[in-house]
C-alpha cells in the first residue's frame, strides 16, 4: 500500500488553483469543484475540493511539501517575492527538519520543508534495521550493484578491479542508511526496488543487481 493522493478543501477554487500552481504543482484537471495536480516530482497526486462553510484552521490536517536543502531557500524566497506571507519563518526544528509555514486561500497549513534523510531514517527511529553496517552501493555503467562486504570505507579499491564499469561506490551503510542516501539521489530506482533492497539486507545473499 502506498499514499497516492490528499485532497484539500477549498472556497475559491480559481484562487486555490493559483496558489499552488504558483508553488510549482501542475493542473491536469479542472472542474467546476474539483481540481488535481501532479507534484513536480514522484507520482503523488493533490486535488483541492470545493466546499460549503467554514474551513478549519486549527485541529485540521497539515499539507507538507518537500525540497532539497538548496532548493528550500530559494523557493521560500521566491515566494515571498511573488507577495506570498509566511506564517512562520524557514527554521531548524529539534527534530532536524527545516520548516517554514504559510497557508493557502483558503486557510490551510502548509509546511515547505527540507528533512532529508531524517524524514524517514531520524536517529531515533525505532526499529532496528536488518543486518550490519556492511552494505555498499556500487555506481557502474549499467546500474547498480549492492554488495555485503566488512572491509569497510577501502572496500571501493576490490569494487574497482571487480567491476570493469565501475564509477564510483558509497558506504559502508546499514539498511536504513543505504536507503536513505538511495531515496535523496535515486529516488525514482529506490521506490521501485525498496522491498528487494530489504529483501537482500535480510538474506544471506552478498550481491543484488538492478
Amino acid at each position: 500500500m502506498r499514499l497516492n493522493q490528499v485532497t484539500a478543501p477549498a472556497n475559491d477554487l480559481e484562487a486555490s488553483i493559483a496558489f499552488y500552481e504558483l508553488l510549482g504543482l501542475r493542473l491536469i484537471v479542472k472542474s467546476p469543484h474539483y481540481a488535481r495536480f501532479e507534484l513536480p516530482k514522484g507520482e503523488a497526486t493533490f486535488s483541492l475540493h470545493v466546499v460549503d462553510g467554514a474551513i478549519a484552521r486549527e485541529n485540521a490536517p497539515h499539507l507538507y511539501f518537500e525540497f532539497s536543502d538548496v532548493e528550500l531557500d530559494g523557493e521560500v524566497e521566491r515566494l515571498k517575492a511573488a507577495g506570498i506571507s509566511f506564517e512562520r519563518e524557514l527554521v531548524l526544528q529539534s527534530w532536524l527538519w527545516r520548516e517554514a509555514w504559510v497557508r493557502d486561500p483558503a486557510g490551510n497549513a502548509i509546511c515547505l520543508y527540507h528533512a532529508g534523510e531524517n524524514r524517514r531514517f531520524p536517529p531515533w527511529r525505532v526499529d532496528t534495521p536488518p543486518g550490519r553496517d556492511n552494505l555498499h552501493l556500487i555506481i557502474r555503467g549499467a546500474g547498480f550493484t549492492i554488495v555485503k562486504n566488512d572491509v569497510g570505507p577501502e572496500a571501493w579499491r576490490g569494487f574497482q578491479e571487480t567491476y570493469a564499469d565501475y564509477t564510483t561506490s558509497l558506504g559502508p551503510y546499514d539498511l536504513h542508511g543505504l536507503l536513505s542516501i538511495m531515496e535523496i539521489e535515486w529516488p525514482e530506482h529506490v521506490g521501485a526496488q525498496h522491498d528487494r533492497i530489504r529483501a537482500f539486507a535480510e538474506s544471506n545473499e552478498t550481491t543484488f543487481n538492478f
